[in-house]
């Protein structure tokens, strides 16, 4: 008998094997590598290094300098589950528009014309 045994994380909500993922604190959250990786990369473009790309739909980093020839390469971070996520900027739109209740009151919100 084979038994597989699967975490899943709280940040992509993804099954990993136990070993692809670590406790965050002490209230129980669970992280896989892969949204640690991503985390850690958007900190360091914070500190002026370029991501490899959008988390969430994978474009590269290399494709939207290509798409903007005038060099003015955007990318947005968010706190998105409690983690930094770096997103191009139609990710970025969607992620927005997903989240009114942290937006929709403030005024980049109203400029959004997020709030009703």
């Amino acid at each position: 008998m084979n038994l597989v045994f699967a975490v899943r994380c709280h940040y992509c909500s993804k099954a990993r094997p136990p070993s692809e993922v670590m406790a965050i604190g002490t209230g129980g959250a669970i992280m896989c590598w892969h949204c640690l990786e991503w985390h850690e990369r958007a900190k360091a473009l914070f500190a002026g290094h370029p991501p490899p790309g959008c988390q969430v739909c994978g474009v590269s980093f290399a494709a939207l300098c290509e798409r903007q020839p005038d060099g003015d390469i955007r990318m947005y971070i968010h706190a998105k589950d409690r983690v930094y996520q770096v997103l191009c900027p139609a990710c970025s739109d969607i992620y927005i528009r997903k989240r009114v209740d942290l937006y929709g009151a403030t005024a980049f919100g109203h400029s959004r014309k997020l709030a009703g």
